[in-house]
């Protein structure tokens, strides 16, 4: 018997998940930056689907909001593939 695969027909932007996390969290775009080490705008570019997730900044992602960098590596990957 073959296993189905689940294939959505959409792909979440990293961006849109962090913003979820932060207003879960009750943490601002700037007090992220600050706790990430990263700029405000290159969060706030990341948020808005302008610049792309790199892996040292995942690995701070990780660091801050406890999210393993693979998982914001992931969602960055399908992002991409999909908007290709």
């Amino acid at each position: 018997m073959k296993e189905a695969q689940y294939r959505p027909d959409y792909a979440v932007p990293p961006g849109s998940v962090l913003e979820e996390r932060l207003a879960e969290h009750s943490i601002s775009h700037a007090e992220f930056a600050r706790r990430c080490g990263r700029s405000a705008k290159l969060i706030s570019e990341i948020i808005a689907g302008k610049a792309p997730l790199e892996p040292a900044t995942a690995l701070q992602f990780e660091k801050v909001l406890g999210v393993d960098a693979g998982i914001w590596l992931g969602l960055e990957k399908d992002y991409h593939l999909h908007r290709a």
